[in-house]
């Protein structure tokens, strides 16, 4: 159905298009449209709506002749012999053009004007995103529900990627659903910090099913709470402790203080940096300040509450390693210390940092992606010369260790780190900062910013390498028509168990 015409067009500035729709409000941003050109048919994407400034509109606004002479509720009525008196426009940016036997091609021309404009439907839309054995879906094309958008799984975890959104917007069920495609997909294993206990078995806020539950058999957990007994214990040893762990950790250290710390593990001796810490006096170097050594100290009794830091002989990373190297999946359960950022900062660092290790010291290892959340705590400017993650973002291509960002706040991680990845997952975000940032690096940038702005919760652009072009995809529900997709890519194993539990948990 034609929902309106070409009045005006750019290969750089997009197309502007004069609705014939009674309502405006029918449109989104972020809707995928059809311009009927002579040679092709252009893809668009809605990148804004309007209502263009009219004179007779200004003289009629504040009086009684908008509801009396000139019914805006009537359509139809408002008509000239020029077609509708009021309209509004939207203008479009094409994505990609169709041609007549159906081959694709870049969006290097403009259509003629007075093109016929609709909205998109299924048969336009196959013709641009096609599944293969590497894909799966993520959610549904905005605007149209039906259409499931494939995402190149093994694609996406060849190189780092982003997910980028505001708090409650989604980025939560998002994870969760790359997550076991990734696993359904068997194209990596992954490493989670679950700080929130929504990862594992079930999930703590609304007892929907974790990774454990989809994959019994390619999932572990291990739990930094003992109280956790479903899970197999994690404790660090003092002796591994770095003076970078506890910038990292701390985050709030004086420049003063940092040199104290590095000054104590030159001449901790046999002793672990913490038992040094503890035991210092500013005698034992002339170049730690009295006062620095205090606050040190004061900083460093915060981590006498960590139940996980403890003398062990048994190395827990040797485990951990070993189901990596069996092509298991790691959930670190943080339990009770689920809102104590120092522990989370602190064990992903030392785990990143291992991981780095075991990953540059061997070969072929099997592909592991790290999620990271809270990513700009890690890779602040201030802070990144103290963790491995930046790193590892830029040399992630010598080895099979991917890192998966997690964040809302994309304007505090270090611009090199974002130019590293090749794919972004953009959920809605607000600070000018953040969208830009998210974006940065990406064609036609300023086409995107308005609609990361505009799109609500629950809905994502998918930029990058694992999908043919940038697209808004509204998330899928995770239900259980969610699970059911798995049944093809799962052994009879898996189905098995998770048959059992699905009225449980959905009824």
């Amino acid at each position: 159905m034609k929902i309106g015409e070409v009045v005006s067009a750019s290969v750089l500035g997009g197309i502007d298009i004069k609705l014939e729709l009674d309502e405006p409000e029918d449109l989104r941003v972020g809707y995928p449209l059809i311009v009927e050109g002579k040679k092709y048919q252009f893809y668009c994407v809605v990148q804004d709506i309007r209502n263009p400034p009219l004179g007779i509109v200004e003289q009629i606004a504040g009086s009684e002749l908008g509801e009396s002479v000139v019914p805006m509720i009537s359509p139809g009525i408002h008509e000239g012999y020029g077609g509708q008196i009021f309209f509004s426009k939207a203008l479009l940016k094409p994505i990609q053009l169709i041609d007549f036997d159906g081959k694709l091609h870049e969006p290097e021309t403009i259509p003629p004007y007075f093109s016929k404009v609709r909205k998109a439907i299924w048969e336009d839309v196959e013709k641009i995103y096609q599944s293969t054995e590497s894909t799966m879906p993520i959610g549904s094309l905005r605007g149209i529900p039906d259409f499931k958008i494939p995402l190149d799984i093994s694609s996406l975890t060849e190189k780092p990627f982003a997910i980028f959104g505001r708090t409650g917007m989604g980025k939560t069920i998002l994870c969760k659903i790359v997550c076991n495609s990734i696993l359904a997909k068997d194209v990596s294993s992954i490493l989670l910090f679950d700080m929130h206990q929504e990862y594992g078995m079930y999930s703590k806020s609304d007892n929907s099913p974790g990774l454990k539950f989809f994959f019994p058999h390619k999932v572990e957990i291990f739990s930094l709470d003992p109280s956790n007994t479903g899970a197999r214990p994690f404790v660090i040893s003092p002796r591994e402790i770095t003076p970078a762990d506890v910038i990292v950790a701390f985050q709030d250290l004086s420049d003063p203080m940092i040199d104290a710390l590095y000054c104590l593990d030159r001449v901790k001796g046999e002793r672990d940096l913490i038992t040094a810490i503890q035991e210092a006096t500013p005698d034992s170097d002339e170049r730690i300040h009295a006062g620095s050594l205090q606050a040190l100290r004061r900083r460093i009794a915060r981590m006498e509450r960590f139940d996980f830091v403890k003398d062990t002989s048994h190395d827990m990373f040797s485990q951990i390693a070993s189901l990596i190297q069996a092509k298991k999946s790691i959930v670190l359960d943080f339990g009770k210390y689920g809102r104590d950022m120092t522990a989370y900062l602190f064990i992903a660092n030392i785990l990143a940092r291992r991981l780095y290790d075991l990953y540059s010291e061997k070969e072929e290892m099997p592909r592991l992606v790290l999620f990271i959340e809270e990513a700009h705590k890690f890779l602040d400017p201030r802070i990144t010369s103290y963790t491995i993650l930046s790193t590892l973002a830029r040399e992630t291509r010598k080895f099979n260790l991917v890192l998966a960002l997690i964040d809302q706040r994309p304007s505090r991680i270090d611009d090199e780190v974002r130019s590293q990845l090749a794919n972004r997952l953009i959920l809605s975000l607000k600070e000018p900062n953040d969208i830009t940032s998210a974006l940065a690096g990406i064609p036609d940038r300023s086409t995107w910013e308005g609609v990361v702005g505009a799109i609500p919760a629950r809905t994502v652009l998918a930029v990058g390498d694992a999908i043919r072009v940038p697209t808004v995809i509204e998330i899928m529900e995770y239900n259980t028509d969610y699970m059911r997709q798995f049944n093809e890519t799962m052994d009879s194993g898996d189905i098995g168990e998770i048959s059992k539990e699905v009225d449980r948990i959905f009824e």
